[in-house]
């Protein structure tokens, strides 16, 4: 797979929504140009394939250059779109090294918040085909004018679970409690079988409880973990005060009663090889003043176009001893956050 890093400067007003993640990472970086040189279109682009998903959405953008302030040129829409029918957005499936389908996405425009760029509905293209883990998948963004390709990919894979059991511990009667230690800290350790095609994993674990009649929950990430092929199976560990802490923090301001349903998933979210090396290149909080170097797997312009996994989980069973001073009920109440 073809990889590079950019170094620019070109100024983009980027951002990139990651799962769970959810979620965009904000990203600038600079390419170095001639002042001189024939102006050209550079795509800014992003997507993120989980066959898990509805609907697979791609983020194009441009760079944008010019004389004076970037805040300036940031509030011309323009600067930052792609006019609708200007481009055409094409995800192309492959089979064993072959092209099995050409399909030109739809568009939509979504509301942006203001700020101190261009606040205007901006396009962003997607489809709901479902995807197929038997394919491999490429993007590509053409100009409607002329058919010139702005930017390509290379083709990638989806990642793939292919074990019956993802999650493979707990395994003490399946029960989520804090049995083992982390040096001094009472831990629970999570494991789980390798993905294909999956580089960094960031576990977590959703507790949920009872309010006013109806469920709620509290999400508890737990340590990255970096890994390469053929591992077999990876861990993490979640620990009692970390857990104990993000859910008290989370319900600080809620004074209603609460209910512990005393059952939690254990989710395991997973991004290929190109997400991991951008989410690396980004990590250092570059901000738009900043030159730094920049990951991107976009032929023809930047951004990254990856696989992730982010709905695969297994739900257990809770700790549900009221005994004091470990007994997860207990510990609950303690927090002052409404458990009873």
């Amino acid at each position: 797979m073809n990889s590079k890093t950019s170094h620019t400067r070109l100024l983009t007003a980027t951002a990139l929504a990651l799962a769970a993640i959810g979620s965009l990472l904000a990203a600038a970086c600079e390419v170095e140009f001639s002042p001189n040189a024939e102006w050209k279109d550079v795509p800014v682009v992003y997507c993120l394939l989980d066959q898990d998903d509805d609907t697979t959405w791609v983020r194009v953008e441009r760079c944008f250059l010019g004389e004076g302030s970037i805040y300036d040129f940031g509030q011309i829409a323009d600067s930052i779109n792609y006019p609708v029918g200007s481009i055409d957005v094409r995800l192309l499936s492959y089979r064993n090294g072959t092209l099995q389908s050409t399909e030109s996405l739809n568009v939509a425009m979504r509301p942006r918040e203001d700020g101190r760029f261009a606040s205007e509905p901006q396009p962003i293209y997607y489809t709901d085909t479902r995807l197929d883990e038997g394919m491999m998948y490429k993007l590509e963004v053409l100009s409607t004018a002329d058919g010139s390709t702005l930017a390509t990919t290379d083709a990638i894979q989806l990642i793939i679970n292919r074990n019956s059991q993802l999650v493979t511990r707990p395994s003490l009667h399946d029960i989520f409690k804090f049995l083992g230690r982390y040096g001094a800290e009472p831990a629970c350790e999570i494991e789980w079988n390798q993905l294909d095609g999956a580089r960094r994993y960031k576990p977590m674990v959703r507790f949920y409880y009872g309010e006013l009649g109806d469920t709620h929950y509290v999400d508890i990430p737990c340590p990255t973990v970096l890994t390469g092929n053929n591992v077999g199976k990876l861990s993490t560990i979640c620990t009692r005060s970390d857990f104990l802490e993000t859910i008290r923090l989370a319900l600080k301001d809620d004074p209603n009663p609460k209910e512990y349903l005393k059952y939690v998933d254990l989710y395991i979210t997973a991004c290929d090889e190109n997400m991991s090396l951008y989410l690396t290149s980004v990590s250092s909080g570059i901000t738009i003043n900043q030159t730094t170097d920049v990951y991107s797997n976009i032929e023809g312009g930047l951004g990254v176009f990856a696989a992730r996994r982010t709905h695969l989980h297994k739900t257990i069973q809770a700790d549900s001893s009221i005994v004091p001073p470990n007994g997860m009920q207990y510990m609950l109440e303690q927090l002052g956050v409404g458990f009873q």
